[in-house]
């Protein structure tokens, strides 16, 4: 077998074990070739089993138990959209065992081409995509794999806004760090999840039959936009473990842990294997709603968009709109596998995670009481101005 096949072997089997995060993976591997001592310990024994065609199993190399390892065999996809890593030859085997279940898309049948199709004028600037835009192609065709559906939910966040501030003025004051509106959000996501479950099952065809999967944990994938050197960007998703098992202030530090990680170039194999569901915050840059693209494996992805005023009062002085009851509001959306999620669904849970936001179920005074905050937290109301109404 020739170079560039090994190669673009390889480059298919990280794809299809990280999925989002393959990008990030052959960076490393790049490195790696160039000098090992530049990956840390768990990536050098990776990439040296990978590369000498040996049987690989990253999540013992990186000090987990066999147990953790076989949790992640090819019969439990990730959460980026693939399964855990495994050796070529295994991988290779898996998938011959599975292809009665689902056609290969190397098998399935091309789509019909138009009569005639119009070569590109001379004057037309043709680029391949190669090395990570490539790999981004590639996740996007394997997503569509996945049939969807997306629920929409526009949520106030006068009061989200409100407790933020009293919160940060406490951390502040005792030295630590901020709390985000995704902290919170996120949170809020995690606590929904217990009422509705099934948002964190996944589909799998297991012995020739659909599946659902259930999964007590709840691994929750937070999207990282990394700034490179030449000013492209790029997209982690590292997961946080178990995360409905820990307490707000546990969750607030496992958050920051791996977000630090990620901009350190410090993540490890198992920070990408096994990711339920997501979170992604487009509104960071100002994008009003958003349907992201749900990898294979999870049960759903939520985004959320820009905080900010409805675009019609957004020419008015925030004094004139605070006295007319009217804040800042942002749009969230839960994009789900649609063969075990089903819409109404969806929409109950986004309209959990209203409620919370809002307040209700003790929301905030749970979060006060674990960052040890000892007054209570602002509560919603019906806003009332007699200047405007009388009486």
């Amino acid at each position: 077998m020739s170079e560039q096949q090994n190669g673009a072997d390889l480059s298919r089997f990280i794809s299809e074990n990280f999925g989002a995060n393959a990008t990030y993976v052959e960076s490393l591997l790049s490195r790696f070739r160039s000098d090992p001592s530049l990956v840390d310990e768990s990536w050098r024994t990776y990439f040296a089993e990978l590369l000498d065609g040996a049987s690989v199993a990253p999540s013992i190399a990186a000090g987990q138990s066999e147990e953790n390892a076989r949790a992640d065999s090819p019969a439990q996809s990730n959460g980026d959209g693939s399964a855990a890593p495994v050796s070529a030859s295994s991988a290779a085997q898996a998938a011959a065992a599975t292809a009665p279940a689902a056609a290969s898309p190397a098998t399935a049948p091309a789509p019909a081409q138009p009569q005639a199709i119009a070569a590109p004028s001379a004057a037309a600037d043709s680029t391949p995509i190669r090395g990570g835009a490539l790999k981004i192609v590639e996740n996007m065709e394997a997503s569509l794999s996945v049939p969807t559906a997306t629920s929409n939910r526009r949520i106030p966040v006068k009061l989200l806004d409100e407790n933020r501030r009293i919160i940060n003025k406490y951390l502040q004051e005792r030295g630590r760090s901020k709390v985000s509106y995704t902290h919170l959000i996120a949170w809020a996501m995690v606590r929904a999840l217990a009422e509705f479950p099934q948002l964190n099952d996944g589909f799998e065809v297991v012995e020739g039959a659909p599946a659902r999967i259930r999964r007590e944990a709840v691994n929750l994938g937070v999207a990282i936009d990394l700034a490179k050197k030449d000013g492209s960007r790029t997209l982690l998703v590292p997961n946080i473990k178990s995360a409905n098992a820990m307490s707000f202030s546990q969750f607030l530090e496992a958050y920051d842990d791996v977000v630090k990680r990620a901009r350190g170039g410090k993540l490890q194999i198992p920070d990408f294997q096994g990711t339920t569901v997501s979170l992604t915050n487009p509104g960071t840059i100002g994008t009003v709603a958003s349907t992201p693209r749900l990898m294979a494996g999870q049960g759903v992805i939520i985004a959320t968009g820009a905080i900010e005023y409805p675009a019609e009062y957004q020419a008015m002085a925030p004094e004139s709109l605070s006295q007319l009851g009217i804040s800042k509001a942002m749009t969230i959306s839960s994009t789900y596998d649609h063969r075990i999620i089903q819409g109404a669904e969806s929409g109950a849970f986004l309209a959990r995670v209203h409620e919370l936001l809002l307040g209700e179920y003790e929301f905030y005074d749970r979060v006060f009481a674990d960052l040890e905050i000892s007054y209570p937290p602002m509560r919603w109301s019906v806003d009332r101005n007699p200047a405007l109404f009388g009486g």
